[in-house]
């Protein structure tokens, strides 16, 4: 059987999809597509597709022949409980591990521009002002980072931390099953009031679910430090953007930093916007590195093999 694999990943060069081409060999043929594609141009490719890598719109799939299709992204919410659960023959399989590099690196940079007031000093570059500002910043060595959630991302960002000297402190569901660092202190989620009120720096690197969804709100904005910083890497819609705002604004904590919000793209009216230098927004940007697409090609290669040769797929969710 020739299976026809159809991919809409704009980040692969064409060394990449050569090298994805000939993993294939004989066993299929290659279509490409823009990620940008219209609608009608995406539907009607996937309806000869066996197989897609990127991302399609879950309703595009439904009534498709596809029988595999491996996403970019770590999270799959967009393609829960839409009925493909349901879809004979299919597997979805995620980009779990593709950013975790990136994610990380992104958050301690978020961390060393709050902290270091790297903002102020842009806008005193750009009125040409040469100068200081009290109080001065605050000290990463022998702070305290609170990382919540301790999958791939988490654990990388915990390793960040530990290496510029700060103390850490992880929220786990279960701290029997946590692989366990004996420098960190752990707390299990119904013990996070109390886990987060020692933190200086307060990462989220929880996935959506409809659990998590609004979980970060006022007690726990109430719960941290007025010092504190938050950094929301994970998913908008885990935080009560409303009780965001509010502890923004009232100084229930001294800054954020935010690769995600509840709305992308983040809509111009967004009161997020108008907030001060210690507010970061970048959009969902945190995982794009020059490694990504390296990373996901070998992940595409990998699946691909196992898919045809009907072993354990990589990440795989449905």
């Amino acid at each position: 059987m020739s299976f026809k694999i159809l991919i809409g990943v704009d980040d692969f060069n064409e060394e990449q999809i050569d090298r994805i081409r000939r993993s294939v060999n004989v066993l299929g043929t290659i279509e490409i597509i823009s990620q940008g594609a219209t609608p009608v141009e995406y539907i009607l490719a996937l309806k000869s597709a066996d197989i897609c890598i990127g991302w399609p719109k879950p309703e595009w799939i439904k009534n498709s022949r596809l029988g595999f299709l491996q996403i970019g992204s770590s999270g799959w919410d967009n393609y829960q409980n839409l009925g493909l659960e349901t879809k004979e023959n299919f597997a979805l399989c995620t980009g779990k591990g593709l950013y975790t590099i990136g994610v990380a690196e992104h958050a301690i940079a978020m961390m060393f521009a709050l902290v270091r007031r790297i903002p102020v000093h842009v806008h005193d570059k750009d009125h040409k002002e040469f100068r200081r500002h009290l109080p001065y910043a605050s000290e990463i060595e022998g702070a305290t980072a609170c990382i919540i959630g301790m999958g791939e991302i988490g654990k990388a960002i915990q390793k960040r931390c530990e290496g510029l000297g700060m103390k850490s402190i992880a929220v786990v569901r279960s701290i029997n099953n946590a692989d366990k660092n004996s420098a960190t202190r752990y707390f299990d989620f119904e013990r996070l009031h109390e886990a987060i009120t020692d933190a200086d720096h307060i990462f989220l690197t929880i996935p959506a679910s409809p659990g998590n969804a609004g979980h970060f709100s006022d007690a726990f904005f109430s719960a941290c430090k007025s010092s504190a910083y938050f950094y929301n890497i994970s998913r908008g819609s885990n935080v009560d953007e409303e009780a965001l705002l509010n502890a923004l604004t009232k100084n229930k904590i001294a800054g954020a930093g935010l690769d995600v919000t509840n709305i992308e793209p983040l809509p111009k009216d967004s009161r997020l916007w108008e907030l001060g230098d210690n507010v970061l927004i970048t959009g969902h940007s945190a995982g794009l590195t020059n490694g990504f697409a390296e990373r996901f090609c070998q992940l595409t290669i990998n699946n691909l093999n196992n898919y045809f040769n009907k072993q354990p797929l990589i990440n795989r969710v449905i």
